[in-house]
């Protein structure tokens, strides 16, 4: 069999761009959740309890957050060289 190469090590950039893939999977569930569960009900003759749109809300709102404080963690970019010269 073919054996896989090793891994790379992590650089900044694969982080980065891991955790910008996490954040945007939680705010595109964010919208499913708000979508399916607050607004369509509004268009559709769904008889949907209200406690069930609360719940895909308060959903939505969980996963909106967690994607933010994702993004919180992203690492700090190194300054331009036209940064620095002004500096």
């Amino acid at each position: 069999m073919f054996a896989l190469p090793p891994k790379p090590p992590l650089s900044d950039q694969h982080i980065t761009e891991r955790l910008k893939l996490a954040a945007s999977g939680c705010q595109s569930l964010a919208l499913a959740l708000f979508g399916a569960g607050v607004i369509s009900p509004l268009f559709a003759a769904l008889n949907t309890p209200w406690y069930y749109r609360l719940a895909a809300f308060f959903a939505a709102s969980i996963s909106e957050r967690a994607a933010l404080e994702l993004l919180r963690y992203l690492p700090n970019a190194k300054p331009s060289m036209k940064e620095q010269i002004n500096e």
